[in-house]
């Protein structure tokens, strides 16, 4: 569908029913009224063409958080230095998923920040001023999804302020003039060189740019309330993964575990070892030792040196042999990275990503570890379609085994690389089934790494988003082969590769990083867990946090503890993480944190 826009830009006293007490005689009103069959060529869709929907004065547009209007830079409608108003209708559908900008006229990485108003990381309604650094505005009402609002942002000479139904909300004094910019003014999002950012789900009617600051008289008159609700589309209801029965805390409020011990697998030391890249840690136990495997590189991540390397403890993970090699890759081409293992029978099988240059024909190759020589019996290639395996072998009731991963290839932001599943032909670990897992319509950047457990006939999929720290969720009803397509759900969960399983106690697990209002960021790890025998999550543990003071393994202010994966052994869960001890990207350490399963209860 076309958008349709209506554009104006006439003597306030010819727009409005009475004239208007503005700051100048000469004022002037631009209106973007969203329903003349107009197609204006000063509004640019990015993202895809926000739907057109009935709204509180005609149509409305919709917005998806895939989706922003950008205002043509050529055209204008005010400048920031001098007074202005800006008004628009709007009507939140999500409350949950972060930072969504309602209008602003900001580019963030080329430095041009001026002013924005957002729904902020709590679902409060903010006014953002750039002033040095942020100043900001908040209103006290409590936004309800579906509901219509108007909102105004008026600047005067030495104040800003901001207006919600015809009531300031609060202002803020100027301090230094505002930035004059070649940002441009977006709707539903930012728009930071090409990138979207802090996208809006909900709809927006009767925008309108004044360039003169309206009275407070006038901007109390021309508010008249809306009474009915905006219908909340099919695609914005999320998947149920948690209980909303219970309330989830933020990071600082979560529960931290008691009695966890914490060991370090493998330090990151590139002075000494030359290695810079390393992730994915697996754990598995087999006849009575601790394996753990990662992917390491001496050059960048995601290139063609990388190595698929392990180390074996026998005490529980206190202490650890030296790096042994899986698979460096020694054809022509050929990286092997980060995989997983399994233990069955006697035998200990590994399964590990692998590509050709830089993330091109990603695939799985599979390996057995022959046990009188210490070496690993390469096995070749037994999955393709670019999956790459996340977590371990879970079993299925009908005797066959399911491994989550990615359907993954050369890493871009702004696509859909899905959640996918392989499962096995029995104990036939060379020969298994791909299977790829649908996305919704709305899901429109996914880097679709996932976890899972499974519930009888039921195999629930949990996996990474791009569009927002939500984790996306998938069910399938016939123990994998067939799924629905990944949806957003209200669990947040850091944009981070998440690891999954059941518990001895019949509880599901999933840990990543999940805590209210915490964004993106990849701490606190944490665990979260159901009641034994359901499906939603209800209690949310702290694993650690990044300050971890007389402990083992790196800690700064903040970390990213990242890339989890679980095991359990003999009463206790060992988790196995990555951790950036402050430094940029993936150079990380190997760390391992082992917890007594009883603490994991959610009574």
């Amino acid at each position: 569908m076309f958008l349709r826009y209506a554009f104006a830009s006439v003597l306030l006293g010819l727009c409005c029913c009475s004239p208007l007490r503005a700051e100048s005689p000469d004022s002037q009103v631009v209106t973007l009224s969203f329903d003349e069959s107009q197609i204006a060529d000063n509004l640019e869709p990015h993202g895809g063409n926000p739907e057109e929907v009935d709204g509180p004065y005609g149509k409305a547009v919709e917005f998806d958080g895939n989706t922003l209007l950008e205002w043509n830079v050529a055209k204008q409608p005010l400048d920031s230095t001098q007074p202005f108003t800006v008004s628009l209708w709007f009507a939140p559908y999500r409350l949950d998923r972060g930072q969504q900008m309602l209008i602003g006229k900001n580019r963030y990485s080329q430095n041009e920040r001026e002013w924005g108003v957002m729904i902020d990381d709590d679902g409060q309604l903010r006014l953002y001023v750039r002033q040095g650094g942020w100043k900001t505005i908040e209103s006290n009402t409590e936004l309800q999804s579906g509901r219509w609002y108007q909102l105004n942002v008026v600047r005067r000479n030495d104040l800003m302020e901001l207006w919600l139904n015809g009531e300031r909300a609060g202002s803020l004094k100027l301090t230094q003039p505002l930035a004059s910019t070649s940002a441009p003014v977006t709707l539903g999002g930012i728009l930071d060189d090409g990138r979207l950012r802090q996208t809006f789900i909900g709809a927006i009617d009767e925008v309108k740019f004044y360039n003169t600051a309206l009275s407070a008289a006038d901007l109390k008159s021309e508010y008249t309330p809306v009474e009915r609700l905006q219908e909340i589309p099919e695609f914005v209801q999320p998947f149920m993964l948690w209980d909303e029965k219970t309330p989830l805390g933020t990071a600082d409020e979560l529960e931290e575990l008691q009695d966890v011990k914490f060991h370090v697998i493998k330090k990151w030391d590139r002075p000494a070892d030359g290695y810079t890249f390393l992730h994915g840690v697996a754990l598995c136990w087999h006849k009575g030792r601790l394996f753990a495997s990662i992917g390491h590189n001496k050059g960048a991540e995601n290139t063609v040196t990388e190595e698929a390397q392990y180390r074996v403890s026998d005490d529980g993970g206190r202490t650890w042999s030296e790096l042994r090699v899986i698979d460096a890759g020694e054809e022509q081409n050929l990286a092997v990275s980060h995989g997983v293992f399994h233990s069955h029978n006697g035998q200990l099988w590994a399964f590990h990503g692998a590509y050709s240059g830089k993330m091109e024909n990603i695939h799985t190759r599979a390996y057995r570890l022959d046990e009188t020589t210490g070496n690993w019996e390469k096995l070749g290639t037994v999955i393709e379609n670019g999956f790459w395996p996340m977590n371990q072998p879970q079993p299925l009731p009908n005797g066959s085994w399911i491994v989550p991963g990615i359907a993954a290839g050369p890493y871009s932001n702004g696509k859909v690389f899905p959640a996918a599943v392989a499962i096995s032909h029995g104990d036939d670990f060379t020969q298994w089934d791909y299977i790829e897992i649908p996305t919704a319509d709305n899901v429109r950047r996914m880097w679709g790494e996932s976890a899972l457990f499974v519930d009888d006939q039921n195999v629930i999929n949990i996996a990474r988003y791009g569009g927002e720290a939500t984790a996306l969720a998938a069910v399938s009803n016939d123990q994998g082969r067939t799924w629905t397509a990944s949806h957003n759900s209200n669990l947040p969960m850091a944009t981070s590769k998440p690891a999954a399983g059941t518990l001895s106690t019949g509880q599901h697990y999933l840990v990543c990083t999940t805590a209210r209002n915490n964004g993106g960021k990849r701490t606190p790890l944490t665990i979260a867990v159901t009641k034994p025998g359901e499906t939603k999550f209800s209690k949310v543990f702290v694993i650690r946090r990044s300050l971890h003071a007389d402990q083992p393994g790196e800690s700064a202010e903040r970390l990213n503890l990242s890339y989890p994966c679980a095991t359990e052994h003999n009463g206790r869960l060992y988790v196995g993480y990555s951790n950036n001890g402050g430094r940029h990207a993936n150079l990380n350490s190997a760390e391992m944190a082992i917890i007594p399963v009883e603490q994991l209860s959610t009574e």
